[in-house]
C-alpha cells in the first residue's frame, strides 16, 4: 500500500494573499512551504511573480529560484519529482508540507497523482521513434506516495479582488518590475521570445520594451490580462469541486478559522461542512430556467 503523507494546500486566485496566510500557519505547525507556481521557480523573476521572499523570514521554502529562465524550461515532469521529493523531506524531518501557490496544472498533478505518460526515450542508434509523449509505452513518472489534502483557499468577493490586483501591480510597477524584466534581458540574456512565453508581466512588459505600446498601454493591457487570469483561476477551482475535491473557502483568509480546520485534520477529526462552494456561486445574470444564483458573498 503507498504511503499517505498529510498536506496543507493554500491556494485561491492571484492577489490574495497566499504566501502571506502559508507563512502564518508554517509558524504555528512547525511547517515548510513548497511553492505550486510554474513561473517562481525561475531565477531574477521575483516582482513579476509575487514571490515576496521577503515573507518567508526564518520558514523554509522549496522550489523557489531552482532554474535558470535563459537556459532551462521547467515543465510538469520536473515539478511533479521536485514537489514530490520536497514533500517527502519535509514529511521526513516530521515537519508539516504546506503547498502554496495557484498554478492549476501543477496543483492538479500533485492532488490527482498525475502518472506522466511516454517512458524513457530509446536510445538514439536504435531506429526506433525517439517519441516521449506515447501513451502506450510505459509511464515516465509515477507519483511515489498519496497526498492526503486539506485544501484552504483564500476568498475576496470578485470585485475586491480585482481592486487588490491593480492596487498589487501598480505598486510592483513602483518597485521597478520594468527595471526587472529589462535586466533578465539585458544581463541575464534572457530572450524577448522566452519572456514572450512566460505571459502576463513578462510579455506585457517585453512588448514595452520592444516600443511596441506605451506606458500606460502596457498597465492597462496587463490590468485586463491579469484579471482575466483571475477568472481562468476561477474556473479552475469550480472544476476541482466539482469533482470531488474540497475546498474551505476563508473570507479574507480568516473566516473559518485555518488553524482551527488544521489542527482536526492533524488530529484525525471529523471535519465540518464547507461553508460553501465556488461552484455553486455565480456572478451577474443568468438563465430564468437555471438554478437559483447564489450571493457574492455566500453565507455572509
Amino acid at each position: 500500500m503507498a504511503e499517505i503523507i498529510k498536506t496543507v494546500v493554500v491556494t485561491g486566485p492571484t492577489a490574495t494573499g497566499k504566501t502571506a496566510l502559508a507563512v502564518r500557519l508554517a509558524r504555528k505547525f512547525n511547517g515548510e512551504i513548497v511553492s505550486v507556481d510554474s513561473r517562481q521557480v525561475y531565477r531574477g523573476m521575483d516582482l513579476g511573480t509575487g514571490k515576496d521572499l521577503e515573507e518567508y523570514g526564518e520558514i523554509p521554502y522549496h522550489l523557489i529560484d531552482v532554474a535558470d529562465p535563459a537556459r532551462e524550461e521547467y515543465n510538469l515532469a520536473r515539478f511533479c519529482r521536485d514537489a514530490h521529493t520536497a514533500i517527502a523531506a519535509i514529511a521526513g524531518r516530521r515537519r508539516l508540507p504546506i503547498l502554496c501557490g495557484g498554478t492549476a496544472l501543477y496543483l492538479a498533478a500533485l492532488l490527482d497523482g498525475y502518472r506522466l505518460p511516454g517512458g524513457k526515450l530509446p536510445r538514439r542508434d536504435s531506429g526506433l521513434p525517439r517519441v516521449r509523449q506515447n501513451p502506450s509505452a510505459e509511464e515516465s513518472y509515477l507519483p511515489p506516495f498519496q497526498l492526503n489534502p486539506l485544501l484552504l483557499a483564500v476568498y475576496y468577493p470578485r470585485e475586491e479582488v480585482h481592486a487588490r490586483i491593480e492596487a498589487r501591480l501598480d505598486s510592483r510597477l513602483a518597485d521597478g518590475m520594468v527595471d526587472e524584466v529589462r535586466r533578465l534581458h539585458e544581463e541575464r540574456l534572457v530572450s524577448y521570445e522566452t519572456l514572450d512565453s512566460f505571459g502576463l508581466e513578462y510579455r506585457e512588459i517585453a512588448r514595452y520594451l520592444r516600443r511596441e505600446c506605451s506606458l500606460l498601454e502596457m498597465r492597462n493591457r496587463l490590468l485586463y490580462r491579469i484579471r482575466q487570469f483571475a477568472k481562468r483561476q476561477d474556473i479552475f477551482f469550480r472544476k476541482l469541486e466539482r469533482e470531488g475535491h474540497e475546498i474551505y473557502w476563508l473570507r479574507g483568509g480568516r473566516e473559518p478559522s485555518p488553524e482551527e480546520l488544521i489542527e482536526r485534520f492533524l488530529r484525525d477529526d471529523p471535519l465540518p461542512p464547507v461553508p460553501f462552494r465556488m461552484c455553486e456561486t455565480f456572478y451577474g445574470r443568468r438563465d430564468p430556467q437555471a438554478a437559483p444564483a447564489v450571493t457574492e458573498s455566500p453565507g455572509v
